[in-house]
């Protein structure tokens, strides 16, 4: 059984305010809706003007001042920027200009080549043998090459032109080098008919070969008497035998590595070969 007494029933006057006041409520709440959508409109109206009107001041300010910069003005900027531009590389040391040319190195053949005897060399075998008439009489000729001498040719004919002056006959000299110049790098040869006598004794006379331009051209040679009409253009080397450990040619090279820097190569000669002091006696 369910006791209806315990539920209250609403009479029909109370039911009849009920939706006269909740009427109202909606009412309020549509007005204050409307208000808040009205400021809010009126709210991004001003934040749009805001921005447009600073974006035709900015605009006007820049119509302004463009080409306001007086021709004084440009200029001492463009002089400026010259400046910046002159001294951006004073870091950079100047270098004197070396002649297009290549300069030409000369080599002596006997004791700085290559070392050659009558009779074969007992303790090395040799690189090779010739056979040589002179005068009607063929000699045999055993020829011990230095070593490093190929390598030695093709680094510095990178840079110099080279040649060989010799005070050997061409009957012998000329099949030396055809044996030893396997790579052509030597471009001229000189013998003893293009050397100077002097007290009985054979010097070799650059000025003949290099004309006035003698800050152009060395001698490589292991007599000093080879060079002494022209001293500060001579190069000492050791003489070689039999030392088949020798050295000095690679010595040499690295010699002529820092010579090809230098505008005349007596200068060089002169400041660099302290350096290679195995290579001087």
């Amino acid at each position: 059984m369910v006791c209806h007494g315990f539920i209250e029933k609403p009479n029909q006057r109370s039911h009849g305010c009920h939706k006269h006041g909740r009427g109202n409520l909606h009412q309020r709440q549509q007005s204050r809706c409307s208000a808040i959508a009205v400021a809010a409109a009126l709210n991004m109206s001003i934040f749009t003007f805001h921005n447009r009107l600073l974006r035709c001041v900015s605009r006007l300010f820049r119509l302004s001042t463009k080409g306001s910069a007086t021709p004084s003005r440009r200029a001492t900027m463009k002089q400026g920027y010259k400046k910046i531009k002159k001294h951006e590389h004073h870091h950079q040391p100047l270098l004197r200009k070396r002649h297009d040319k290549k300069r030409t190195i000369f080599l002596d053949l006997d004791e700085t080549l290559v070392h050659s005897s009558m009779e074969p060399p007992l303790r090395f075998n040799v690189d090779f043998m010739m056979r040589i008439k002179i005068e009607g009489v063929v000699t045999p000729m055993y020829v011990v090459k230095r070593p490093g001498v190929t390598e030695f040719l093709d680094r510095i004919g990178k840079n110099y032109r080279v040649a060989v002056f010799t005070a050997g006959l061409p009957e012998y000299a000329s099949q030396v080098l055809d044996k030893l110049d396997k790579n052509r790098v030597i471009s001229q040869r000189l013998y003893r008919d293009s050397c100077t006598e002097v007290n009985g004794r054979y010097a070799k006379d650059l000025s003949l070969v290099a004309r006035r331009d003698l800050g152009s051209v060395l001698l490589v040679d292991d007599n000093p008497f080879s060079y002494s009409l022209q001293p500060d253009n001579g190069v000492h080397i050791k003489p070689f035998v039999d030392d088949m450990e020798d050295q000095e040619l690679m010595k040499l090279a690295d010699f002529f590595d820092g010579c090809y820097q230098y505008e005349d190569l007596r200068d060089a000669a002169s400041e660099l070969l302290y350096k290679y002091n195995k290579v001087i006696c």
